[in-house]
Order: C-alpha cells, then sequence, then structure tokens
C-alpha cells in the first residue's frame, strides 16, 4: 500500500506515537483509509474494530494532553497507553512534577491536596503554577476511570513554619483564662486605638517604651470603660510566605515571632485594663496587610479573656458608642475620601444622637484631622518603624507616635500622645 508522506512513519518516531498520530489522523478525518487497513499499515494482528475502539482513547489523550507527545509513550500490551511520571529538579532549586492522580475536582484546586499528592510537605513548599488535565483510562475491570494528569511547579517556602509547634504555643498561652477584678469607681471611657504596629518589623522590645506609657494611663485612674481597637495591620505577614491579604509580595518577616511579640504586648495591657475599669471591650478592626491572622489573634484573645466583649464581626466600618460618645473607627484603606459621608450612611442614627462623634481611620502612618459638620474625622498616626512599602512611597517623616483619647460620657476630654 502506498501512503502519502504525511502518513508515513517519521525518522526516529517510536512505533506506539506513529500509531497514535495516524489513528487521530483517521478520527479527524486527515486519511482515507478504512480501520482494517490501518491495521494492516500497522502490522498488528487485531481487529479494526478494536483499532477504533483504541484510536478513541488515544484521541481523548491527545486532545487533553498535546504536551504529552514531546515526551516518551508507553503502552501495556492491550494497546493502552500508559503515563510516564516525571519530576525535575529545575537550576534555580524548584521542582517540576509530573503525575497520573486519581482526585476530584475540587482537590484538583487544592494547592495542600496537590502538593501532598506529589509527594511534598505543604509545611515546607508551595507551588507556583499548577495545570490538571483529564486523562480517561479504559480497562476491562473498571471499564473508563477519571484520572487528571497532574504537573505542578514547586519551590520550597523561604520560612518553614511549624504549624504544629505554633498551635502549641498558642494553646499554652491561652490557658489559663484571665478574670478581672471588680472596679465600680470609675466614671470616664479609654480609647486605645493602636494603629499599623506591624509586628515583625517591630518587636516587642520596641514598642516596651510605649507599654510602659500606656500602662501607666491605664494605672493613672479608675474607668468605666476601656476600649482597645485590634487590628489595623497589627502583623506585617498575612501568613508565611511574605504576603498582605491580597496576596502582594512584601518584605517577608518571622511570623512566628510577629505573633508572640504582638500577643505579649496586648495580653499585659490587656489584664491591667481589667484590672483599673468597670468594663473592657475589645474589637477587631480589619486592614489590608493581615485581615485573617489578626482576625484569628483576636479570637484568641476572646479565649484567654472570656470577662473581655469581643466585637470580631469583620466589618470595615465599625462603631463603638458609649453613653454620648460615638467612635466610628476604620483603617483606611478603602473608602478613604468618603469617610464621613460613609459613616453617616451607615450609622446616621447613632452619629445624631451622640454629643461628641469621632472617626478614626490609619493606614498613611501619618496624621491630619477633619472638621466636618462637627464630626471629627481623624487619621491616626504610629510609632511604628517606616516599612519597605512606605519608604518607596514616599510616606516618611511624619512623627512617630500613637494617641489615646479620653471621654466623659458627653465629650472628649483628652488625647494623649505615647
Amino acid at each position: 500500500m502506498i501512503l502519502p508522506d504525511n502518513l508515513k512513519r517519521r525518522e526516529n518516531e517510536s512505533e506506539i506515537k506513529y500509531k497514535v498520530r495516524l489513528c487521530v489522523a483517521k478520527l479527524n478525518k486527515d486519511v482515507d483509509l478504512d480501520w482494517i487497513e490501518i491495521n494492516q499499515i500497522l502490522g498488528l494482528n487485531q481487529s479494526g474494530d478494536h483499532i477504533r475502539k483504541l484510536a478513541y482513547g488515544y484521541k481523548e489523550i491527545y486532545d487533553d494532553n498535546p504536551d504529552l507527545f514531546e515526551k516518551e509513550i508507553i503502552e501495556d500490551n492491550s494497546g493502552q497507553l500508559k503515563y510516564k511520571e516525571v519530576t525535575e529538579i529545575l537550576s534555580d532549586g524548584s521542582h517540576r512534577s509530573d503525575k497520573l492522580l486519581e482526585m476530584s475536582s475540587e482537590q484538583s484546586k487544592d494547592p495542600d491536596y496537590l502538593l501532598r499528592s506529589h509527594g511534598y510537605d505543604h509545611k515546607k513548599w508551595e507551588i507556583t503554577s499548577s495545570k490538571s488535565s483529564i486523562w480517561n483510562q479504559h480497562n476491562k475491570n473498571d471499564g473508563t476511570l477519571t484520572l487528571y494528569s497532574s504537573k505542578i511547579t514547586t519551590k520550597p517556602l523561604k520560612q518553614g513554619f511549624d504549624y504544629d509547634k505554633f498551635l502549641d504555643k498558642a494553646n499554652v498561652k491561652i490557658d489559663p483564662v484571665y478574670k478581672s477584678i471588680d472596679v465600680v469607681e470609675g466614671i470616664d471611657l479609654l480609647e486605645i486605638p493602636l494603629y499599623d504596629l506591624h509586628f515583625g518589623v517591630n518587636t516587642y522590645e520596641y514598642y516596651k517604651p510605649v507599654l510602659e506609657e500606656i500602662s501607666q494611663k491605664i494605672k493613672s485612674k479608675k474607668w468605666d470603660r476601656i476600649f482597645f481597637i485590634i487590628g489595623q495591620d497589627l502583623l506585617h505577614n498575612n501568613g508565611f510566605s511574605g504576603q498582605t491579604s491580597s496576596g502582594t509580595p512584601i518584605e517577608q518577616v518571622d511570623m512566628d515571632q510577629a505573633w508572640e511579640d504582638a500577643w505579649r504586648f496586648y495580653c499585659e495591657l490587656l489584664k491591667l485594663a481589667q484590672d483599673n475599669a468597670n468594663q473592657v471591650d475589645g474589637s477587631y478592626s480589619i486592614a489590608n496587610h493581615d485581615d485573617s491572622m489578626a482576625w484569628a489573634f483576636v479570637k484568641c484573645l476572646e479565649v484567654k479573656f472570656p470577662d473581655i466583649s469581643f466585637d470580631t464581626n469583620k466589618k470595615v466600618r465599625k462603631s463603638y458608642v458609649w453613653n454620648g460618645v460615638f467612635i466610628g473607627y476604620t483603617h483606611g484603606h478603602k473608602g478613604a475620601n468618603r469617610l464621613h459621608e460613609n459613616f453617616l450612611s451607615d450609622f446616621g442614627k447613632q452619629m445624631a444622637l451622640a454629643d461628641i462623634v469621632e472617626i478614626h481611620s490609619g493606614h498613611l502612618h501619618t496624621e491630619k484631622a477633619k472638621d466636618k459638620f462637627g464630626v471629627l474625622v481623624r487619621t491616626l498616626s504610629t510609632k511604628g518603624q517606616t516599612d519597605g512599602w512606605h519608604e518607596d512611597n514616599g510616606f516618611v517623616g511624619a512623627n512617630k507616635r500613637f494617641q489615646l483619647f479620653e471621654y466623659s460620657p458627653v465629650s472628649l476630654k483628652s488625647i494623649y500622645y505615647i
């Protein structure tokens, strides 16, 4: 039988590659031959119907995995294609793994599952790219199995993190529970809004003078309420690979140490506050660097201090009302140019009934205030050191300080700079 050049076996083309190419060409109607003729060309001792059935399997695999034919193809005794698994170590230290996996569609999108299935510890490796293609495999016993050709590229985490060790430390710190003593003579409110602490860039030792000054203010008198706003970029990273909440790469910090420093800092203040106030309240405030990590931090404090009322709602704009005082608070990374209007929309009734209305935000690491129709909108500064992002974007030279606010039931009495 005379074949056109495009259907002849190519130089250095393996027998199985030639078989697949010819069968797929037949199914694509690129060749005007019947299956018996294909069988004769290939020199197979099989029926035309058997070759046709195999060809449909070849075509499905070929359509889903065209790059398969750039490497060696293997078949078993029944003519089914075998998958050749490959693991490569690349020059930059990353690994490329190619495996045939039995998994669900949901599992094919789970980075931790893929890492484990390819033999990598998800605590020490991270995926930089992933591709999963369906590979239907046929056999007499099971019929058609839906498997996945799974290809991943992975690299070592810059800082490995021992989750078990971390959780063990957290459990130790949460127990024993601390309860407050009775305090009855306080009449004023102390607000402690420590914005942009960025633990990781900053340490407990760096903030120790701040801790001592705030402690002195807490002990200076007996309070009716002490209100903590916690979050607001409490931690510099939102995970363990040097990223913000949105996945923006920033300088990577030691999150184990950052958490420990922040935990020690706030536990000392909260214990002291409970000993010097009728009631202590705390609220999580979501920010752009650490939304989930800071939320988890406040949930841990909630277990540690059951007598403190914690608001862990994840709303961007929140409020706190005490007697005639309204305090609105947000980080400032969203809607910064419309804080007055947005808070009126969300909390207009409470603001209208209040004697004193304050709205506090941060994010810019610098201080400013604007009185708009009796509503004081303040951007609060920080005493934290300047990190790389703020340095690069020119947010430098601002006064390094925190602010505490003391209120009577109907007025703002004092602002303390720490």
